[in-house]
């Protein structure tokens, strides 16, 4: 029995520690990476989950963003499509990767849609697509897209997030590029980007 007591203390001891590793590890991308159903992700956990694809008829992957979609040009946003997914609602957010500035997001894009038609209406609450919302673009004082109109040769990232409901909780039309963001990664079930470059 006196060498049985000191074995079941050893397992005890283990147990325990198993128990309580839920300690916070530093998620790459700051404040636009975030945790699912608040649990703590690795930035690329989401991404390597499904088979999302973000593209553009306009846009490669790593190619230059043609000026139509700048402030040189008619500063419209450039048509979107994807597959792989499906999620009960879809979000876009587009970030100037070379200074983390978030240009414009749009969310509660209808789950059915598979993509995002060109120049979509500088509102509020869009016609097409429906249903959808769009924050203030990074002037704080236009509704919707803004894209690139850097000093320099700068890199652009259109991130879309597959939403686990219908509306995005916690974010109202009052709420900043940064709370949806926030609100996004928190909500995320799948996510996919398109990168691409502006030179003026």
């Amino acid at each position: 029995m006196a060498q049985v007591l000191p074995i079941l203390a050893g397992v005890a001891l283990a147990l325990a520690g198993c128990g309580g590793d839920e300690a916070v590890h530093p998620i790459d991308g700051g404040a636009l990476d975030g945790a699912l159903d608040g649990a703590p992700i690795d930035a690329g956990a989401i991404d390597s989950a499904s088979n999302l694809v973000l593209t553009s008829t306009a846009i490669t992957e790593g190619g230059a963003i043609p000026i139509l979609y700048s402030c040189k040009g008619d500063n419209v946003s450039p048509p979107l499509a994807w597959t792989g997914a499906t999620a009960p609602s879809w979000a876009v957010v587009l970030t100037d990767r070379s200074n983390n500035l978030v240009h414009a997001a749009i969310w509660d894009i209808p789950g059915a849609a598979t993509g995002l038609p060109e120049n979509i209406a500088k509102v509020a609450e869009p016609t097409d697509p429906a249903g959808s919302k769009q924050a203030l673009a990074y002037d704080n004082q236009t509704r919707g897209y803004l894209g690139p109109c850097p000093p320099s040769v700068h890199t652009y990232e259109w991130k879309l997030y597959a939403v686990d409901a219908a509306t995005l909780a916690g974010v109202t039309l009052q709420s900043t590029r940064t709370n949806v963001v926030a609100a996004l990664t928190a909500h995320a079930t799948a996510t996919a980007t398109l990168t691409a470059t502006f030179t003026p």
